[in-house]
């Protein structure tokens, strides 16, 4: 009995880790619903509804390209499915705490504003650019790391500048999506939790055809 209960306290420890290392982002055609998974993007790995998805993506907020919520419109095995119509970004926001750290994730798909509207956001130094300004909570945040993933299953580490920026190539027709991270030791609380620090989680999720 003893054994079985270290396996399970080791299983959770295990998936609070594995949780706090994934990241959610949202994958999106050209004018239709956005999908929002979590996981890790480059090895394939999607939480499912009835698992990690499930209990981190409780009430996400979503918004178009107006800062409009969006209704859920269905969820599959491994991701929420959001009506997203028409051109433009869409975004998402959730929060979760893990034991002492509240993680604030945030992903959006598109790379046309040119404005940043979550906490930490990479945005496009111009519509469609491969130019990109890692803003924090208005400000540029230079000196921090953010990896690009690619086709087929490619990644590349870049760090911002001191104005917070990075360039990036786009060689291959495919999906992309860039993910950075960064934490405030800043205590609160949170539904009745307190917490230590915060940290932040954002992508950016874009397509090329050719």
């Amino acid at each position: 009995m003893m054994f079985a209960r270290t396996l399970t306290a080791l299983a959770l420890l295990g998936a609070a880790g594995a949780a706090q290392a994934h990241f959610v982002w949202l994958e999106r055609g050209a004018e239709g619903p956005a999908k929002a998974y979590f996981g890790e993007w480059a090895d394939d790995v999607r939480e499912k509804r009835d698992g990690l998805l499930g209990k981190i993506m409780v009430a996400p907020v979503v918004t178009g390209a107006d800062g409009k919520a969006l209704k859920a419109a269905g969820e599959g095995a491994d991701y929420l499915e959001f009506a997203a119509a028409g051109k433009g970004d869409v975004r998402l926001a959730q929060a979760y705490q893990f034991k002492d750290t509240l993680v604030r994730y945030g992903a959006k798909a598109g790379r046309e504003d040119t404005q940043a509207k979550l906490d930490l956001e990479l945005v496009p130094a111009a519509a469609g650019s491969n130019a990109f300004v890692l803003m924090f909570k208005g400000k540029p945040l230079p000196k921090t790391e953010v990896t690009v993933f690619g086709p087929p299953k490619w990644e590349k580490r870049f760090r911002s500048d001191d104005n917070g920026r990075i360039d990036i190539t786009t060689p291959w027709p495919g999906q992309y999506v860039l993910e950075a991270a960064h934490v405030e030791e800043q205590a609160g609380e949170a539904d009745g939790k307190a917490y230590a620090r915060i940290r932040y989680v954002t992508t950016t999720t874009f397509n090329l055809t050719k």
